[in-house]
Order: C-alpha cells, then structure tokens, then sequence
C-alpha cells in the first residue's frame, strides 16, 4: 500500500499547502513592490528648486582720433589711414629743426583704455636719414565715455638731424603714428 504522507496542517498534505502559498507570497512580493514606488513617489513630493536669472553684457570698446579736436574718426585700418596731418606742417624742414603737431584720441567705449603709442616711417621712405619722430603727452589711460568722451590731446615731434645731409633734400616719407588701446576695468 503506497503512503501519501500527510502532515497534519488542516487536513490538506503538503503540496496543496505549498500550492496555495505561492499566490500569497506572490502578492505580498507585490505589495511591497507597490509600496516601495508609493515610497518613492512620496519622496519626491519633498523637492524644492530656486531658480536666479542674470543678464550678461559685454562691454563697449571704441577709440577715435581727431586732428583738430573736434572731428573725429575711427581711422582703424592702417591700409587706409583716415587722419592724416596736412602736408604743409612738415613740408620744407631743415636740419636740426624741429616741429611739433598736436593730435587727440577719444574714448567712446564703456570701459577704460589702457594707451600705448608706436612711431614709424612707412615704406617707400626716400629720406637717406629719416628724422626722429616720437609722441609724447599721450595719457596712459582713458576713462570711459559717462555723458561727454574723455578725450586726450598729445604731440607728434618731428626733429631733422643737426646733421641732415644734403642729399636729403627734396625727400620725402611718411610718417606712421599708432595709438593703440586695450580695455581695461
């Protein structure tokens, strides 16, 4: 005679116990699924966030010059130089003279300029001995533009050597004179 055993659980043997308890092993897995993302869910219910918008401008930057102080000009691109002195203010120089020409420079920009000035002679210069030229007066900076253009007057000084030889007469060069600005807090 074959024997089922039967362990005394209710009347049922144990395979049938076993059946009917992996349904409920089964919903509980899944309660505790669906709890822990109800848990989740109500985590993030407890979030916060601040926002802060700014607007960011660059600053302006613009130098013009001028060579009589009240007409001005960007004269920005040495290929095609916009203020030139008038020829008649170094024409017919001696040796050992020496001539003097008042420039300007204008800050338009929204910042200050930091200024730096370089003198030389373009090409094609015919002079067998060019004269010395150098800038000074020029302010090392300028404040930037609040109402009226601050505005800097500075000389260009021409000098003929003591010594000019006579071979330079009827010569002739040109002279390049650079202000140069960088912006500066």
């Amino acid at each position: 005679m074959s024997e089922i055993s039967t362990v005394e659980t209710g009347g049922q043997p144990e395979e049938q116990r076993r059946r009917k308890g992996r349904p409920v092993i089964a919903v509980g897995l899944a309660l505790l699924a669906v709890g822990g993302i109800g848990a989740a869910a109500t985590s993030a219910a407890w979030t916060d966030n601040v926002f802060f918008s700014a607007q960011a401008q660059a600053a302006t930057f613009d130098l013009q010059g001028s060579l009589d102080g009240t007409t001005w000009k960007q004269s920005d691109n040495k290929g095609a130089i916009e203020l030139v002195v008038p020829a008649a203010q170094l024409a017919n120089m001696l040796p050992g003279e020496t001539r003097t020409i008042n420039l300007y420079v204008k800050n338009l920009g929204s910042v200050s300029a930091a200024l730096t000035s370089s003198v030389e002679w373009a090409a094609g210069s015919t002079f067998t001995t060019n004269p010395t030229a150098s800038v000074t007066g020029l302010a090392a900076t300028l404040s930037p533009s609040t109402g009226s253009a601050p505005t800097d007057q500075f000389q260009l000084t021409v000098t003929a050597p003591a010594d000019w030889a006579a071979t330079n007469q009827g010569k002739t060069g040109t002279i390049i004179v650079t202000v140069a600005g960088t912006a500066t807090a």
